[in-house]
């Protein structure tokens, strides 16, 4: 069972760096492109760590610090992605600092509500209350700010949380890897 789950985990991954294919000028090659790119990184990194686990055992050490470094880059990822969803847009300079700070907070507050929730059962219901803020500001922001670069509000709502799921899925990897003991 643990072996299905990773390898559910590894394919929600890659689909997930496949899916920055989908804020290019052409998001049906721009997607496919980058799932075919992932998937080679990913098998040719894999055969690797294949052939060279058996002539050496990875010491516990470096695999803390490979898993750390992989962590940093996932969340690094997931602070960008709403940068790079909106980049057809073209907003200022200054929307994509604003986007991004706000990007750190919403990943933050969601830490606080996934470790209320984890906590006393009194603060389960304000974490899950939180989530739920969370969960509304995407469509709040896309409906005040983005519809008016979009030619409707659907496409605004969208695109909002295509960004969205991406920084949660970049974010929760990055982020459990770099606090991954062994």
């Amino acid at each position: 069972m643990k072996k299905v789950i990773s390898i559910f985990g590894w394919i929600v991954l890659l689909l997930a760096f496949a899916a920055l294919g989908l804020s290019s000028d052409d998001p049906t090659f721009g997607f496919f492109f980058y799932l075919a790119f992932f998937t080679v990184v990913f098998a040719l990194v894999y055969l690797y760590i294949k052939k060279h686990q058996r002539k050496n055992v990875i010491e516990s050490k470096k695999l803390v610090v490979v898993y750390k470094i992989a962590g940093i880059v996932l969340l690094l990822v997931g602070f960008f992605s709403p940068i790079i969803a909106l980049n057809k847009i073209g907003l200022p300079f200054l929307s994509n600092v604003l986007i991004f700070i706000a990007t750190i907070i919403l990943i933050a507050l969601g830490v606080l509500a996934i470790n209320l929730i984890n906590g006393l059962k009194l603060k389960k219901l304000l974490g899950y209350i939180l989530l739920i803020l969370l969960a509304a500001a995407p469509a709040i922001f896309a409906i005040t700010f983005l519809s008016t670069y979009f030619p409707n509000a659907y496409n605004a709502l969208g695109t909002a949380y295509w960004a969205i799921v991406s920084v949660s899925i970049f974010a929760w990897w990055g982020i459990s890897l770099f606090f991954k003991k062994d």
